[in-house]
């Protein structure tokens, strides 16, 4: 019986080890919004777009911050992949996120919502959404992991642009900050020790390769998962505006997290 016991222990410490590292990834990140310009739309664009253009956001390679835990510049040392591709490919994963997400809940709230891409021309009538990555920081995953309460963290922040267009000419009506990060929550060494952490570390490994799965989504990356974040931000701030202009309904305005920032 003692055996067995043993056998339990261990690997119900694994599987609280394995716990407390996914919460640490996705448990307590989140996003807010920081208001900035807004004004009504001029008399010409008043009624409900015809369409909503989303466009991805613009970043340089030079914003994003990869992983820098030691194991993963490990790795990325011995990459065949020249460290500019893998920043790039990191910020082409968070913009196609965010720009597929803002979409998706956009058009879940009744509206023609189209990607942006080079041959989309936005027509009279539409209303664009665009803008740009500020931040792009992977953190530190392993100090995220084993030691949290903010430790590591990896951050994105934006700049959000919303037009409409009239007259064949793109006029302002919105502009907006955004910030998004991995959260202060403990990590697994401090909620179950060194010693747990230790002997639970190749699943944390295992678990921070993967990045995370919630509600039925995987991420590839720390940045992936905050861009869904941001962009459950993004469309609740502007969902309170559309309901402003009587574009929906005021049941369907969501509740939007703002930033404590002064």
């Amino acid at each position: 019986m003692k055996p067995i016991m043993r056998i339990f222990t261990s690997s119900s410490r694994s599987l609280m080890v394995y716990f407390v590292a996914a919460v640490a990834i996705v448990g307590c990140a989140g996003a807010s919004v920081t208001p900035g310009s807004t004004t009504p739309p001029p008399a010409t664009a008043a009624a409900r777009p015809a369409r909503i253009v989303v466009d991805d956001f613009a970043f340089s390679a030079s914003q994003v911050s990869e992983n820098s835990a030691i194991g993963a510049r490990l790795m990325n040392s011995l990459s065949s992949t020249p460290a500019e591709q893998r920043q790039e490919n990191l910020g082409n994963q968070a913009a196609d996120t965010l720009a597929s997400e803002i979409a998706k809940q956009l058009e879940e709230l009744g509206f023609t919502v189209v990607r942006g891409r080079s041959s989309t021309q936005p027509a009279n009538g539409d209303l664009v959404i665009d803008g740009k990555f500020l931040n792009l920081d992977e953190g530190n995953r392993l100090r995220r992991l084993m030691i949290g309460f903010g430790a590591g963290a990896s951050k994105l922040d934006t700049q959000v642009n919303v037009f409409t267009v009239a007259g064949a000419e793109r006029q302002p009506l919105m502009q907006f900050t955004t910030h998004a990060d991995s959260g202060k929550m403990p990590g697994a060494a401090v909620t179950m020790g060194a010693g747990a952490a230790a002997q639970g570390g190749a699943t944390v490994g295992m678990t921070a390769a993967n990045a995370g799965l919630a509600g039925g989504k995987i991420y590839t990356s720390q940045l992936d998962y905050l861009s869904d974040k941001t962009a459950d931000q993004v469309v609740a701030y502007l969902s309170q505006y559309f309901a402003q202009q009587g574009w929906i309904s005021l049941s369907q305005a969501q509740k939007v997290k703002l930033s404590d920032a002064p």
